[in-house]
């Protein structure tokens, strides 16, 4: 039998096709200095040098291009990879960074925390207000360097920290995506196993927290801060977890 267009056939054949709805991706980025970023803008490729065209990126309490200034974080790939994957969407990433911070400044109550959500404030300010996604967390290396004993509270600290987040931010269900700390420096080797194995551990113990690999990422000669290239991997690494979680 043959089949004629009418507009009510249409209509019928638009009925049975799903809608995806477009939606706002508040995703947040914290953490100390390999968060912040120590590789080199000018060593980006061409095209990480440009903001995709769905993305908006908050620093320092407002709207930036990636890549503005002269270092980067792991922001840059992870918005270029996270944007291909949601083309749709509008991603909306927040970032606030402490070099050398521990974790105990992170803490509910302490400035770098007050600070965190004041960020978020300032995007959802100019955005409208938006359900979090995700939170991107890179800290660890400081801790790791300190004596034995503030190495041993990492994942204490880090509980308290994704547990408060969540509620302040009325995001209980986000994702929690971090990144385990990987240091070479024989002076620390107790502290760094320590806050290793408690970053491994708590991915068992937190609902939707997750631990991004940052193993063979390429390195500074410091052997602590990752290099242009490894940022740019961890940034990959970031995004390639947040789609397979998020899809």
């Amino acid at each position: 039998m043959r089949l004629f267009w009418t507009p009510l056939l249409a209509i019928l054949l638009l009925a049975q096709t799903p809608t995806v709805w477009a939606k706002d991706r508040l995703i947040i980025l914290a953490g100390q200095s390999n968060m912040m970023g120590r590789g080199k803008v000018s060593e980006l490729p061409a095209t990480y040098k440009t903001t995709p065209a769905n993305v908006k990126y908050f620093y320092q309490g407002r709207e930036h291009p990636l890549a503005k200034f002269a270092w980067f974080g792991p922001e840059v790939s992870f918005a270029h990879d996270v944007a291909r994957a949601f083309p749709k969407d509008t991603i909306i990433l927040v970032k606030q960074a402490a070099s050398g911070s521990l974790i105990q400044q992170w803490q509910p109550g302490q400035a770098l925390y007050k600070g965190l959500l004041r960020q978020v404030g300032f995007a959802e300010k100019a955005e409208g207000e938006g359900q979090v996604d995700a939170i991107l967390w890179m800290q660890g290396e400081s801790d790791a360097q300190s004596n034995i004993s503030v190495a041993q509270q990492y994942g204490k600290r880090f509980d308290t920290l994704v547990t408060h987040l969540r509620e302040d931010l009325q995001a209980p269900d986000s994702l929690f995506l971090y990144g385990q700390v990987n240091l070479e420096h024989p002076d620390y080797a107790a502290g760094i196993k320590s806050v290793r194995q408690q970053q491994q551990a708590a991915q068992r113990e937190l609902p939707r927290a997750l631990m991004v690999s940052t193993d063979g990422l390429g390195k500074q000669a410091d052997g602590i801060h990752y290099n242009a290239i490894g940022q740019m991997e961890l940034g990959k690494r970031f995004a390639k977890a947040y789609i397979q979680h998020m899809k």
